[in-house]
Parts: C-alpha cells; structure tokens; sequence
C-alpha cells in the first residue's frame, strides 16, 4: 500500500501555503462548529496552519502528503539528527528546493518512515496519518503504552500495521470515533480531521501559553501512563530571585474539562520562596486549561 504525500497543511491555493504567508488570523466563515473553530484558532495562533484565503478555512478539502509530513514535524516540533535512518530509494529524486525537502528529511532521520512510493501531491488516508503521526510522537518520549485495544467498529478495515498507531490516539484522545464507533481509516484525511488530531498532539508534547499579566507562564503536559497526564507548570522571565509558582488545585468542570488555578509567587519576609515549576496529575479522559488564581 502506497502512502503518498504533498504540501503544508492547510494550503493556500496551489502548493499549499499552510505555514507561510496565507491568511491572517481571524475567524473563517465555514467553520461553523464551534470546537473546530477555537481548534484552528489555536494553531493559527501557533503559526501551524492557515486558511486558503482571508475567510475560508476549507476544512473539508483533502489534506496531501506533503502538508501532513510539514504539519507533523512542525506542530510536534521535531528536528534533524545527526545519526540519520538509512533513506528510502525514491528520497532521491526529491527535488532539493522542494518547499516541503527540509521538513520531510527531518522526518525520514527521526524515523516517521513512509511506506511505499512517495508522492507529494497525493493524499493520505485517515490510518496513514494516524501512523505519521504515531511515530513522530514516539520519538518526543516514553508516552502511554497500548495495553487494551479500544472497540472500533471498522477495525477489520484497518491495515495490521497501522493499528497500534490507532489505539494509541484513541487511548490518548489525540483522535476519536465517530458516533458510529467507527474510524474510517480508509478515507482521505480532512484539513479539519488533521487538524483535530495535531490540536491534541501538539498540547501533549509542546508547550503551551496560559494567560498572566504578571509573568510568562507555560504548561506542558506529558502522558505518563495510560490513566494519567503530568501537568507541568513554569514560569520564566522572573522579576529576581525567589519568585516562582505553585500550583492551588484542579477544577473537573465536566465530563471531559479540567481547570488548574496557580498563584504567581514573591520572595516572603521569612525566606519561603517558591520553585519555578509545579506540576500535578491529571486523567487523561480531561482536556486542560490553566489560569492563574484571582
């Protein structure tokens, strides 16, 4: 089976300008879910994906090899390596000034390998991005391990080797099923189905902003086994010595969303200070937001 790939994701007319000088950020007039929308608000926001033009996001569109490959690399945020993966054949016949060379020689050293014949311009089932996308988180660290396969409902129609790719999304809510119980793997990925996918994995290993008027705070979390996610907290550009953070508690606002408050720390008369990082242990069934207390 051939996997076949083509330009950044979320494209803007031909190539596929999805990282570069698209759209600029604003809402996009076909995005009419409300989650989706604030999905591709935040990765605008990043800098990690665009519109085709100033209002239209085109979420249904077909994403191509090529912009899954930059996406991936991009949104999780992998880089060269000096101990290179011995390259396919037909890497040689990519074009060096290829827009998309840089990012794909990335990933082929970092080991997310692409089966088959590479075509830049082709388009990426749903199981195929899955698996991209698997193996470039395994190399960003030792996340939650597959101990349970998950009941889909079309899992005859998933390749073998794609499947652990599969449960360890689902088990990590990196992606979901349909109201269905079915994955559809078969299918072309979507701009907007990519893109809910690396929403999830880009908060699982990059750091994220929360909101402080006072300093710069940052939140990582990591999953570290198949029940819970770490919840780091960090503050950074600190006004001297013995400021910090601590973390006060986590708020389960529902089913699926839980809210940690923290409190922006000085140096106290008695000498107690703070460290600069806090962290805590979340389930994984919950989405995070961090705010500062007030």
């Amino acid at each position: 089976m051939l996997i076949k790939m083509r330009s950044v994701i979320l494209a803007a007319a031909a190539a596929g300008l999805l990282l570069t000088n698209a759209a600029p950020v604003r809402a996009f007039s076909d995005l009419t879910d409300a989650k989706q929308a604030e999905i591709v608000q935040s990765l605008q926001d990043k800098g990690l994906i665009q519109g085709v033009t100033t209002n239209k996001f085109a979420p249904n569109n077909k994403l191509t090899n090529a912009q899954a490959v930059q996406l991936i690399v991009n949104a999780i945020d992998l880089d060269s390596v000096k101990k290179k993966n011995n390259a396919p054949a037909w890497y040689a016949s990519v074009p060096a000034n290829a827009w998309y060379a840089s990012t794909l020689k990335t990933a082929l050293e970092r080991g997310v390998t692409i089966d088959g014949d590479w075509n830049a311009g082709g388009n990426p089932t749903r199981e195929q991005f899955a698996k991209l996308l698997y193996l470039g988180l395994l190399q960003k660290g030792n996340y939650a391990k597959v101990t349970k396969y998950a009941t889909i409902a079309d899992a005859k129609q998933i390749a073998s080797k794609n499947r652990m790719a599969i449960e360890y999304l689902l088990l990590t809510k990196i992606a979901s099923l349909d109201k269905n119980k079915k994955f559809r793997p078969t299918a072309a990925i979507t701009r907007i189905e990519a893109a809910e996918m690396i929403y999830g994995a880009e908060r699982m290993v990059n750091k994220s902003y929360a909101s402080s008027g006072k300093g710069t705070v940052t939140y990582k979390v990591e999953n570290v086994d198949p029940k819970y996610n770490k919840v780091t907290l960090t503050r950074s550009n600190l006004p001297g010595t013995g400021y910090g953070l601590k973390i006060n508690k986590v708020e389960f606002v529902s089913d699926t969303d839980a809210v940690i408050t923290y409190t922006l720390t000085s140096p106290a008369a008695s000498g107690t200070s703070y460290p600069a990082s806090d962290y805590i242990f979340v389930p994984v069934v919950y989405d995070i937001t961090v705010k500062e207390n007030g």
